[in-house]
């Protein structure tokens, strides 16, 4: 009877110590469960309610009208007009005499040729200068030289011999296109200016360097008065 009683016991204990280890087991589970649970809670709501450090506001560069037309002059020329052009005629010649006083008879030669390119004009920037009115801070004294012609360039796609009448005792040469071509050169520069291409570069000019302050500062906040300078001064 004894001897049952003691097995009893020993399996009570027994019984006792694996519910304790169980409970043990379900706490350390709870424990490591809530240690995760928490470090991702705090990982995601500690950053929206944590104080944030006072920002440092980025530092802005002002412009001011001295630091704008600096840039203007560093762009050097400024091509603000261009004129397409064509020049046909005819060229003519013949062999003279010696005191060259008349044309040899059967010498003479022509060819008809077609010159075309553009002609470009413009401002140097380089030389521009600036003032800022005294009395009047919105208003900038613009000074620049007088427009120029900056390039003119052929067209040799389009440029060329149209027809030709060749002479065996004055043979069209290279020497006669080139010289016409120069012709043509001059011919179509002082054409330019005298159609007002240099005008048209000059008011250009000058709308593209008030676009330039406006789209710098607000619209209007700058007024600027052009003035050139004569050509035999520059």
């Amino acid at each position: 009877m004894e001897e049952a009683d003691e097995k009893t016991a020993k399996a009570r204990g027994t019984s006792h110590a694996r519910t304790i280890l169980r409970e043990w087991k379900i706490w350390l589970v709870v424990l490591i469960v809530g240690a995760v649970l928490g470090a991702f809670l705090y990982a995601r709501i500690y950053p929206l309610v944590a104080p944030q450090p006072e920002q440092t506001q980025p530092t802005v560069q002002t412009l001011s009208p001295s630091v704008v037309f600096s840039r203007v002059q560093e762009e050097g020329e400024l091509v603000s007009a261009s004129q397409d052009y064509a020049i046909v005629d005819k060229v003519t010649d013949s062999n003279r005499d010696f005191l060259d006083l008349f044309d040899v008879p059967f010498t003479q030669k022509s060819f008809w040729y077609r010159y075309t390119g553009t002609i470009k004009a413009g401002v140097d920037l380089s030389t521009a200068e600036f003032e800022q009115d005294e009395a009047d801070q919105s208003l900038l004294h613009v000074t620049l030289d007088q427009p120029y012609i900056i390039s003119n360039t052929p067209d040799m796609d389009k440029s060329g011999v149209l027809e030709e009448n060749n002479n065996i005792f004055n043979p069209i040469t290279v020497e006669d296109s080139d010289a016409f071509r120069r012709q043509c050169v001059e011919r179509s520069e002082e054409e330019a200016v005298a159609g007002g291409l240099l005008d048209e570069a000059k008011t250009n000019a000058e709308g593209q360097l008030t676009q330039i302050f406006n789209a710098a500062f607000e619209k209007d906040t700058y007024t600027l008065d052009f003035t050139h300078r004569d050509a035999e001064s520059e």
